[in-house]
């Protein structure tokens, strides 16, 4: 009777839409529609999302970062996005995600496979991590698939249409999304899915499509693709974050990673020996090549930067990757190694990941009760305008001296813009540590040389990851030398205010000298007519084979810096080559903003000049650099 029971064929439409409906209500995400704004790191870069909203800020300009214009719909930070905006994009996720579990759903469907369906999608969505940007990724992939089964235009416009969304809200998943698109189009058309004049239809018309929404999203295309790319190209070396006390879990996922490579080489083997050259194996050679690149993606996202915010991301979100193998393969063992990698991957979570971040919670009741308080005050709140009692904290003098002219803060901390009401003008890259190279440095280095730089720069000392912070933005930090000038040191800040006679830096000496990693090199203040030097520094360090490797599918290897100041005070902190490649102010070493001052005032610190720099690797199982390094010495004179 049971056995019967469960296989039961499911034909309605009617009740597939109530199981997907009470299924959203149980995986719905938010405790209320909109946040206020608090203090905190992260939070700036989210204030600043919505303020550049709020002034017009063009992305890809005036804005460079890793999230797009409507980037700020996933903050949910009610600054100057309304709370209809943002049920209007919830609206638009949950009418994907719907259209998503409706076509995951087997066809024919039985009771049973109900059942697996229900549970899988509360297994997947309790996993703490990220989720909304990878899944409206997701959904464009899913799709751009289904569109190959069915021969069905409508999926592909559908496919293009969630790509172009994920680009403007998150350019690295959107990136990946457009290359995909493209891709599909013109596989596609060799497969003879679609005619050329239908390829050449959704290929112009993607690309006009990205042109005016860039037009009525305040966008510069072209800079923001470009800008990003190097948002993306820097991030993997500056961001890294070695895993220290959570290898299992990065080893079990990488296992599971591997068990798929081992699946897609065994099925393109089986192929070549058999010379099965078909458009099914071809389908099949297109689908595992969406799985792994999708899969890798999601490796490198959870383990470039392998603290709590990123390290569930392939544990949780490879799930439903594995998932595109049952919904789209052909052969069974292709499916069945589908819900292997799945198991698999759920079997790593329970083992390595939940000790760390605790217990899946499915309690459907309970899930259900608190459901009915939440869901009515977010619709409730829809039409509501979210206020906050803002208490400005910095002092009234600081205060009085910026008015209402244009303020910029460095490094990070753009909590202190919203809660003082000071009026913003950032530079590009609006956080000191996301300046990954050199492009980016110098983008806020214009900005400060610009005739539209911010009247006053509130200066802070303030690292991340064990990074030297003066050592983050140091071509940020000529444009500040040459257009600013130390006003007042209050709370642990130093206000630079612009100077009416900007200074020009003039170089006047370069040297260039091999080096080797574990060597101290010795610094030399040199002078000009009695007139002190800018000295900075240019370190090139190059990855063996190993470092190669290790960069490419894991995360680089990293470099400790150790400077040694004349009065005999030695500081270790962590580098990268990128960060090193777009220079360092070797004067003296600063720590303060007290030093900071000092600095821009006589290009000195009392006891602080340095006397040595030393460059090591650390080392993690095998080397990952070259030993050989090239150190480039550049003095500047700063001239009136």
């Amino acid at each position: 009777m049971l056995k019967k029971t469960l296989s039961l064929n499911i034909n309605s439409f009617i009740l597939k839409l109530v199981y997907i409906l009470f299924l959203l209500v149980l995986i719905f995400p938010y405790y209320r529609i909109s946040d206020i704004p608090s203090a905190g790191i992260d939070n700036s870069w989210r204030i600043a999302l919505e303020i550049a909203y709020q002034k017009g800020f063009v992305f890809g300009k005036d804005i460079i970062y890793t999230y797009g214009p409507l980037g700020r719909l996933t903050q949910r930070y009610a600054i100057a996005t309304s709370n209809l905006e943002f049920f209007a994009f919830d609206l638009f996720c949950f009418a994907s995600i719907s259209l998503l579990l409706y076509y995951l759903l087997p066809k024919p469907l039985k009771l049973y496979q109900l059942l697996i369906h229900f549970v899988i999608f509360l297994l997947i969505t309790s996993i703490y991590g990220e989720w909304l940007s990878f899944l409206i990724f997701y959904v464009s992939v899913f799709f751009g698939l289904k569109f190959l089964q069915t021969s069905n235009r409508w999926f592909l416009a559908y496919t293009i249409l969630m790509a172009i969304v994920i680009f403007y809200i998150k350019a690295n998943y959107g990136i990946i999304a457009l290359l995909f698109i493209a891709v599909l189009l013109l596989y596609a058309y060799f497969t003879k899915r679609i005619s050329l004049v239908y390829t050449a239809i959704f290929g112009v018309g993607t690309v006009l499509i990205l042109f005016v929404s860039a037009y009525a999203l305040n966008t510069d295309l072209l800079k923001y693709l470009y800008a990003s790319v190097q948002v993306i190209k820097g991030y993997n070396e500056a961001q890294s974050l070695f895993p220290d006390s959570r290898m299992k879990s990065v080893a079990s996922s990488y296992l599971i990673f591997g068990v798929l490579v081992v699946v897609c080489a065994y099925f393109l083997f089986s192929i070549i020996r058999k010379k099965q050259f078909s458009v099914q194996s071809f389908d099949t050679l297109f689908l595992l090549g969406c799985v792994g690149v999708c899969n890798f993606v999601l490796l490198k996202y959870a383990f470039v930067r392998a603290d709590d915010g990123h390290l569930m991301s392939f544990v949780r979100s490879a799930s439903l990757v594995f998932l595109l193998l049952p919904a789209f393969a052909q052969t069974s063992w292709l499916k069945a190694s589908g819900w292997v990698l799945f198991s698999l991957n759920f079997i790593s979570y329970v083992v390595f990941y939940q000790p760390i971040y605790g217990k899946i919670q499915i309690q459907v009741t309970d899930n259900l009760r608190t459901k009915s308080y939440i869901l009515p005050e977010y619709f409730s709140a829809i039409t509501k305008t979210p206020t906050q009692a803002i208490k400005p904290f910095y002092p009234q003098d600081v205060l009085n001296i910026i008015g209402n002219k244009s303020v910029d803060i460095v490094p990070n901390e753009i909590t202190d813009i919203y809660f003082n009401k000071l009026n913003y003008n950032p530079r590009p890259v609006v956080q000191s540590y996301q300046a990954y190279n050199e492009f980016l440095d110098n983008k806020n280095k214009e900005k400060y040389l610009s005739n539209t730089a911010p009247d006053f720069v509130v200066y802070n000392i303030e690292g991340i990851d064990g990074k030297y912070a003066w050592g983050d933005e140091t071509q940020t930090l000529l444009g500040l030398l040459q257009n600013y000038e130390p006003v007042k040191v209050f709370d642990g800040r130093l206000l630079l205010q612009k100077s009416n006679k900007p200074k020009t830096l003039e170089l006047q000496k370069q040297r260039k000298t091999s080096w080797e990693l574990g060597k101290p090199f010795n610094l030399v203040a040199d002078t000009l007519e009695n007139q002190k030097l800018v000295h900075l520094i240019k370190v090139k360090a190059s990855y063996n084979i190993t470092g190669k490797l290790l960069n490419l599918f894991f995360q680089p290897p990293h470099l400790s810096m150790n400077l040694l100041t004349e009065a005999g005070e030695s500081s270790a902190y962590q580098t990268m080559p990128t960060l090193l490649n777009k220079g360092l102010i070797v004067n003296a070493k600063i720590d303060s903003v007290e030093n900071v001052q000092q600095f821009f005032e006589t290009l000195n610190v009392a006891n602080k000049g340095l006397r040595s720099i030393l460059f090591e690797e650390i080392v993690r199982y095998r080397s990952g650099f070259n030993k050989n390094i090239e150190i480039t010495e550049e003095w500047y004179v700063i001239k009136f």
